[in-house]
């Protein structure tokens, strides 16, 4: 019985400390041209200049330019969407591919200052 006590209390603990560990950590900036389909359906974070916006009935598709690299992120609508063509954002969201095409769905979105 008692070490019955002590697996539970030691599982719970480290459940606990798996949760603390992946809400606490940060997913690593990535330049665009560096992302490939090796990454897919994985959590990135890319940082450029939103060249493009264009709304849909159900959601955003935006053009995100770092350098010469292009991506596109798409925006499942919640709520409007505030933002200006040719600011600085920051996206982070999960590598996925359609149409042969990399793209990142978005989690959030921040707009940077130049």
């Amino acid at each position: 019985m008692q070490l019955l006590k002590i697996s539970l209390t030691i599982s719970i603990l480290g459940i606990f400390a798996l949760l603390l560990i992946s809400e606490y950590s940060e997913i690593p900036l990535q330049n665009i041209k560096d992302l490939n389909k090796d990454q897919l359906e994985t959590k990135v974070r890319v940082q450029g200049d939103l060249i493009s916006i264009k709304e849909t009935p159900g959601l955003y598709l935006l053009k995100l330019k770092q350098s010469n690299a292009l991506i596109p992120v798409v925006i499942f609508k919640e709520e409007i969407l505030d933002l200006k063509k040719n600011s600085q954002i920051e996206v982070t969201g999960t590598l996925t591919e359609y149409n042969n095409e990399l793209e990142i769905l978005a989690d959030t979105i921040t707009q940077k200052t130049k």
